[in-house]
């Protein structure tokens, strides 16, 4: 039976680049991120994915609660070095629902307070794609790296339907 929410999947879903043996960029497209109410039973009704120059996206058509989580092996990141989280997004024209409650991005490394950054996304409106948070969550990788880190981004306090943001991918950037 198919699932009303999407699981990520890590396998062939995600690009570590590299640079002199270390990693500087970890991208993930949005088949590896968990989407509540993203799965296929579900699709198009809150979700749909749709190709943009060669992106696969996932489009956000309307949900009362906003979930979108992951998580990455630390074993991917360069030990003792300082990476910055971000999202690739893009609110549509018509997108609605943005303008009161933030959305939370957050962050958990194994043994670490959770950290996270509100942004109120009606601030993107009518720009092409943006990543956010600006200037991201930066944290660093510990020298023993071992578990994964965790990221979410959501909504669930505001009293609106959104609708109208596009996910292009989740990065994690050498700082």
């Amino acid at each position: 039976m198919a699932s009303p929410h999407q699981k990520g999947v890590l396998d062939n879903n995600f690009k570590v680049s590299t640079k002199d043996g270390k990693t500087e960029v970890i991208t993930l497209n949005t088949k590896a991120i968990t989407i509540i109410w993203g799965g296929e039973s579900c699709e198009g009704r809150y979700w749909r994915r749709t190709t943009i120059n060669s992106f696969e996206v996932a489009e956000l058509v309307s949900v009362y609660w906003l979930e979108v989580a992951g998580r990455v092996p630390l074993s991917n990141f360069s030990p003792s070095t300082t990476y910055a989280f971000v999202v690739t997004l893009k609110l549509k024209p018509e997108a609605s629902g943005w303008e009161n409650s933030p959305v939370i991005f957050s962050l958990k490394m194994p043994g670490q307070a959770v950290s996270s950054k509100p942004v109120k996304l009606h601030q993107y409106m009518g720009s092409d794609w943006v990543d956010v948070p600006e200037g991201g969550i930066r944290f660093t990788v510990p020298k023993s790296a071992s578990g994964e880190l965790d990221f979410a981004i959501y909504e669930i306090k505001g009293d609106k339907w959104k609708k109208g943001l596009m996910i292009k991918e989740v990065k994690f950037i050498k700082v």
